[in-house]
């Protein structure tokens, strides 16, 4: 369900680089360290987005270290040079009842996320990147 997930949302993102050509914009590699209260964070989805207005994004997840490389809509390796604002989830798929007539015992799966709610939204989260044109790496830890 998450791969389904980050797919949508980068199929969403690269709609703004529709014309951007076959090489793409140049970008920069940028890998982020996610942790949550120290510990590495496995499996959390990083998404970033430009504060200049420009709608430049870019996302990843975190694999067992914690550590995301970025990748630009559709599948550039790296970020566009600029500041970004950064929006961490870690999601969780758990069952609820949907008894139906045909299956009074039928169940559905949703999704919440795992972190407190202002670390998903990047106006609230208080992380912040800046790219230039040598390779970054960052850190964020959610305290919370």
């Amino acid at each position: 369900m998450r791969r389904i997930l980050t797919t949508i949302l980068f199929a969403s993102l690269s709609l703004s680089f529709i014309g951007c050509g076959e090489k793409g914009p140049a970008v920069t590699p940028v890998s982020v360290t996610i942790t949550h209260k120290g510990s590495p964070l496995a499996g959390a989805t990083v998404a970033v987005v430009s504060s200049d207005g420009k709608g430049n994004t870019a996302g990843g997840m975190t694999n067992s270290s914690g550590v995301a490389s970025l990748e630009t809509p559709p599948s550039w390796k790296g970020v566009i040079p600029g500041e970004y604002a950064v929006a961490v989830k870690k999601w969780e798929s758990y069952s609820v009842p949907a008894p139906s007539e045909d299956d009074p015992k039928a169940t559905a799966t949703q999704q919440r996320n795992l972190l407190p709610a202002k670390y998903g939204e990047h106006s609230s989260s208080g992380f912040k990147l800046t790219v230039g044109n040598k390779a970054v790496q960052e850190s964020f830890d959610v305290p919370e």
